[in-house]
C-alpha cells in the first residue's frame, strides 16, 4: 500500500511539471526598467474638436536605453476605450513606416520598432520618438474618455518589456457657436397702401447666418400680436381688422409658434421671410399698424 501511494505521488509530481513547463513565455513576469523617456504634454482639460473633425495629434520624446537590445525594440500600442457612447476609431500611426501600428500588448512585437527602422539600441543610446494618433471626431456631441498605451518588447527577449507611456487621451466633442451676419433687428415699412390694393403689398428680409461646420438647427417665428391662423402664418397687427400673414423665402406659410429644421451648411447661410397684410372679412380698417415677430434660430 505505502508503494503504490508513493507511485500515485509521483504521477501527481510530474503531471503539475509538465503544466507548468507548457505556459508560454509571454506568461512569466514582464521585466522593466529598460528604457527612461521623456513625455509629451496635453490638455489638462482634454482636446476639443467638431463634428466629424480629422484627429491628428502628435506625440513625440526621447527614450534613452537603459538595458541594451541586441536585435530591436519592437513597438506595443493599445488603445482603451472607457466612457462615453459613438466613440471615435482611434489608430496610432508610425511614420517612419507611414502605416497603422498594431495593437499588441507586452510580450509581443510587429514590424514597428522605437524611432524608425529595426536595430540594436546599445546601452545609453538616445532615441527620439514620433507617433501620431488619429481619427475622425464622431458626428455626436459630448464627452469621450480614452486611455492610451506606447511600449517597447525586445526582439527575441519578450520579457523585457514595458510602457514607456501611459496617457489619458480625453475630448469633447462641440457644435462650434453660428454668428449672425445680418442685423439682429430688422424694420420693415409698407407706406402708403390701401385696402384694394393689400394683396400685391409684400414685404420681404433675409437673415444671413454664418457657421463654422455644418449644423442641424430648427428657425421659430412668434408673432407679438394674437395668432388667428397658425398653421397659415397668420397673426393680428395693432390695426383691428387687418392681419399680417408670414411666409418663408420657398413662399410656404410659417407655422407660427412652431420650429421648422434646416440644415445649415459651413459658412453662409440665408433664411428669408415675407409679410403680406390681410384684411379680415366684412372689415375696412384705416389708420397705421405694427405687427412684431421674433425669429429664434436653434442649432445644436
Amino acid at each position: 500500500m505505502n508503494i503504490l501511494g508513493k507511485t500515485h505521488a509521483g504521477l501527481m509530481l510530474a503531471l503539475v511539471c509538465a503544466v507548468l513547463s507548457g505556459l508560454p513565455q509571454s506568461a512569466h513576469a514582464l521585466i522593466g526598467g529598460n528604457l527612461d523617456c521623456s513625455m509629451p504634454g496635453y490638455p489638462s482639460n482634454g482636446y476639443r474638436f467638431t463634428p466629424g473633425q480629422e484627429i491628428d495629434i502628435a506625440y513625440t520624446g526621447t527614450c534613452t536605453i537603459r538595458r541594451a537590445f541586441p536585435y530591436a525594440a519592437g513597438m506595443n500600442a493599445q488603445i482603451a476605450y472607457m466612457s462615453g457612447a459613438d466613440q471615435a476609431r482611434l489608430r496610432f500611426v508610425d511614420p517612419y513606416s507611414n502605416t497603422y501600428m498594431l495593437e499588441l500588448p507586452l510580450g509581443q512585437y510587429g514590424g514597428s520598432c522605437l524611432g524608425g527602422p529595426c536595430r540594436p539600441l546599445p546601452l545609453n543610446t538616445v532615441v527620439p520618438y514620433r507617433y501620431r494618433l488619429v481619427g475622425t471626431a464622431p458626428r455626436t456631441t459630448g464627452r469621450r474618455y480614452v486611455q492610451l498605451y506606447l511600449g517597447v518588447t525586445s526582439h527575441n527577449y519578450a520579457n523585457w518589456a514595458e510602457w514607456f507611456m501611459q496617457y489619458p487621451f480625453n475630448y469633447t466633442v462641440y457644435l462650434p457657436a453660428c454668428s449672425l451676419s445680418s442685423p439682429s433687428s430688422v424694420d420693415l415699412s409698407f407706406g402708403t397702401i390701401s385696402s384694394a390694393d393689400l394683396s400685391n403689398q409684400k414685404q420681404s428680409t433675409s437673415v444671413s447666418v454664418t457657421c463654422p461646420a455644418a449644423v442641424q438647427a430648427t428657425a421659430t417665428l412668434v408673432p407679438s400680436q394674437a395668432v388667428v391662423s397658425a398653421s397659415n402664418g397668420v397673426s393680428r397687427t395693432t390695426l383691428a381688422g387687418l392681419n399680417m400673414q408670414a411666409r418663408w423665402g420657398d413662399n410656404t406659410p410659417v407655422n407660427l409658434n412652431s420650429p421648422r429644421t434646416l440644415q445649415l451648411r459651413q459658412g453662409s447661410n440665408s433664411l428669408g421671410l415675407g409679410f403680406t397684410p390681410q384684411l379680415e372679412s366684412g372689415q375696412s380698417p384705416a389708420g397705421a399698424f405694427q405687427s412684431q415677430y421674433t425669429l429664434t434660430i436653434d442649432y445644436r
